[in-house]
């Protein structure tokens, strides 16, 4: 890790307190595949369409497991991502499966996906307060 990434980690970390892993795996998240709505195109290719459509939808969210988010997200970026945050590849995908299905839908207030990089980092930042 470079010194630039060490002080934005520390910073994060002071200002985000316990939710700065998550704001860093988001963030991560969103710099592999071009924001949101790649996020979303890459796990509907991977077979996750109708899970998908249920985060961003008005209605209740299906549930997605730690094995089909690394299915469709693909082992070598999760790896990658995992070491960035110094932890296993398990527990990303554990982590990506826990909170996506309520970060999808918050983040998609209006059963629709914003291409709007600043307003969703602005309301995943709101979140994450």
């Amino acid at each position: 890790m470079g010194l630039f990434d060490n002080l934005a980690t520390s910073m994060m970390n002071k200002v985000m307190g316990d939710k700065a892993p998550m704001a860093k795996l988001a963030m991560e998240l969103f710099q592999q595949y071009g924001g949101l709505p790649g996020i979303l195109q890459t796990l509907k290719a991977g077979g996750l369409s109708e899970q998908v459509d249920s985060w961003v939808g008005t209605g209740a969210n299906l549930d997605v497991s730690p094995q089909q988010i690394g299915a469709a997200l693909g082992a070598s970026v999760l790896t990658g991502i995992a070491s960035k945050l110094d932890i296993s590849s398990e527990e990303l995908t554990a982590k990506i499966a826990e909170y996506i299905p309520d970060v999808v839908d918050q983040l998609t207030p209006n059963g629709a996906v914003e291409n709007n990089p600043a307003l969703i980092m602005s309301r995943l930042m709101g979140m994450l307060k």
